[in-house]
């Protein structure tokens, strides 16, 4: 019972025996066997006898396996949970453990489900917390052949030398990729209700038989997955991992060759947990990528300035990576692929239509023209919006309409020590710059501008931006003689939101669903943990059937929940009554602890009440404040309106 078939692996299940067959001793069980249906339709479990007597049995015959056909179904009688529970799925009821949705494993077991295989972050915590110089120093970065093997046995990160020391060394640790393709892949509950052709070419069989698809005019030819996802940046490539592990089969459509050129250098700290789940921290930490352990913010108006580092004894690590995104979303895109994605490159999606059963989408590379199905769809086209330009619509946040001009310099100052890799964000009078260093002696500098300050400049972009340089002292001061190494970049609309994000057979993740200011770099961290969300809730809908947008509202609870903390912390950052505390910061209540922990990526946790707390007292006192300086005749005034 409760076992798959030797050969095809299909589902077996015994409802329940007849009361006769229980009444007949408690030896019964070494007498008969019990076949798992019918041949000839019955839905009733068959006794056997020991030498293979039984209803449709001669004498001395041996009882014989059940072919696909009559075996495939056999447990629908059954209740939904008794279902999942019969093709081997995780109870519904089954509890987790607090954190991200982790679910609790084994001491020494991978977060892939595979014992001793991988690179854990405690182990590169570790290997991190030996790289630190007491001292001081440069930071060195990752090297070929540096070890991982120690890891510190501490329940939470916490290192020997505090925030002291330079930034880490790690190894190129044996990647967790080798070994996925061949690892048993777990079959997915979705496939107990439906019959799969395995035919040839691209992705697997539909979902429906191939009568049904001719009786609804669509050809038996077309390449079909059980989901499609548009968009290949790292939403995509982490919900697209994420159902392939699940049993599901997917098709990714990504319209640029990769590796290309893409702003949001910077990533928070539980960014390195999805990493870890996703089953790519090794083969992330054996790009060298530059560490950093936290972030300068300094106002050239008031003079004011502070260093916030990481926290140490949170879920996360207090240390976490600047990466250029072209070799990034390569590492997470070729992750995807060999988890079994079916990567379609360079493929642009032109149009989508639903029907009952499903979608149809209509992808063009080059000159050609190719249909797909799915049952399913995932939009992660990021900014573009594929869904929210077709059948949803766009809001802007009011005056969060800002423009980012950037560019790539090489030979600019570096920091002595931990602070290597620290963000730097400082603001003067026309907006704010980012100066985010990476591992090669390149460093990402951007200006985000009003949008109309850009509207009235009449020169080209490389002007108004080494004119902004100019104006903000610091930046001008480290910049130098530094070589720029790429052009100006510019992007503009800086704040939206999208709806709907779910709907029938669709949900939207990361970019899709909304954009915030990326003056706390949380963008490929909700990229990817919503990516996270989503595939949780797509596999749950394959199990139960269920594609409708009803299905996901739990989903988009989860998803504005998250991301409301965030737009709250842009809008007072603005504000001259915030800056004064954040700026000068006072861990009264545990002020400062809270408003790090939800910077670090914490919202999307169920936040514990302390820090519910903690945040309201900051906030009461951000609105104190802002009556001091109304009081005292000094601005209160958003500079939201630069």
């Amino acid at each position: 019972m409760d076992e798959r078939a030797r050969g095809a692996r299909h589902p077996v299940r015994v409802p329940r025996l007849p009361g006769g067959a229980v009444r007949r001793g408690a030896r019964a069980s070494r007498r008969l066997r019990v076949r798992d249906g019918d041949p000839s339709g019955g839905g009733r479990p068959r006794l056997v006898g020991r030498g293979g007597r039984g209803r449709g049995n001669r004498p001395g015959e041996g009882t014989q396996p059940l072919p696909p056909g009559p075996r495939r179904g056999g447990d629908r009688g059954l209740s939904r949970r008794a279902r999942r529970v019969a093709v081997g799925a995780r109870d519904p009821h089954h509890r987790r453990r607090a954190g991200l949705g982790i679910r609790a494993r084994a001491a020494g077991q991978s977060p892939c489900g595979d014992p001793g295989g991988g690179v854990s972050l405690r182990r590169l915590a570790g290997a991190v917390e030996r790289g630190v110089r007491r001292g001081g120093g440069p930071a060195r970065r990752l090297a070929p052949g540096d070890d991982l093997a120690e890891c510190p046995r501490a329940g939470h990160w916490r290192g020997s030398h505090g925030h002291a020391g330079g930034a880490a060394g790690l190894a190129a640790a044996p990647a967790a990729d080798g070994g996925a393709r061949s690892r048993a892949r777990r079959r997915h509950p979705s496939r107990r209700r439906r019959v799969r052709d395995h035919a040839s070419g691209p992705g697997r069989a539909a979902a429906t038989s191939p009568d049904r698809r001719r009786a609804a005019g669509v050809a038996v030819t077309i390449p079909s997955y059980d989901v499609a996802v548009i968009g290949g940046g790292p939403g995509g490539s982490t919900v697209a991992t994420q159902l392939a592990r699940g049993g599901l089969s997917v098709g990714l459509f990504e319209r640029e060759v990769f590796p290309r050129f893409k702003v949001g250098e910077s990533l928070v700290p539980a960014t390195m947990l999805l990493l870890e789940r996703l089953g790519v921290l090794a083969s992330v930490a054996e790009g060298g990528f530059q560490i950093k352990y936290g972030a300068t913010f300094q106002d050239q108006e008031t003079g004011l300035g502070h260093t916030f580092y990481f926290l140490r004894g949170m879920p996360w690590p207090n240390w976490t990576y600047n990466v250029p995104r072209a070799e990034f979303d390569t590492i997470l895109l070729e992750h995807a692929r060999k988890q079994g994605v079916q990567v379609h490159q360079p493929v642009s999606v032109g149009a989508v239509a639903f029907d009952a059963e499903g979608v149809t989408l209509q992808a063009d590379s080059g000159a050609e023209r190719t249909s797909y199905r799915a049952r399913f769809l995932v939009d992660a086209s990021g900014r573009d919006g594929f869904l929210a330009s077709r059948v949803g619509r766009r809001q802007r946040v009011p005056n969060l309409g800002k423009v980012a001009l950037f560019a790539h310099y090489r030979g600019a100052d570096r920091f002595p020590g931990i602070e290597e890799g620290n963000i730097r964000l400082y603001l003067f009078d026309g907006g704010w710059f980012w100066w985010i260093p990476f591992a090669n002696d390149v460093t990402s500098v951007g200006a985000v501008l009003h949008a109309r300050t850009v509207r009235a400049h009449p020169g080209p972009p490389e002007e108004l931006f080494e004119s902004m340089v100019r104006r903000c002292l610091p930046v001008h001061q480290h910049l130098g003689s530094a070589e720029r190494v790429t052009p100006i970049h510019r992007v503009a609309n800086f704040a939206y939101t999208n709806a709907p994000i779910v709907g029938d057979r669709h949900l939207c993740v990361g970019d899709a669903i909304a954009f915030v200011d990326p003056i706390f770099s949380t963008g490929v961290f909700i990229a990817m943990r919503t990516g996270e969300l989503a595939a949780a809730a797509v596999l749950e809908a394959f199990a139960d059937g269920d594609f409708s947008a009803r299905r996901f509202a739990a989903y988009e609870r989860k998803v504005w929940r998250g991301v409301a903390p965030f737009f709250k912390f842009i809008h007072k950052y603005y504000e001259p009554a915030f800056l004064d505390l954040f700026l000068q910061p006072n861990n009264v209540f545990g002020a400062v602890t809270a408003v790090l922990n939800v910077l670090s990526g914490g919202s999307f946790i169920r936040t514990p009440l302390r820090i519910r707390v903690a945040l309201a007292l900051f906030f009461g006192v951000v609105r104190v404040n802002t009556w001091l300086r109304r009081l005292s005749g000094r601005p209160v005034e958003s500079r939201l309106e630069w």
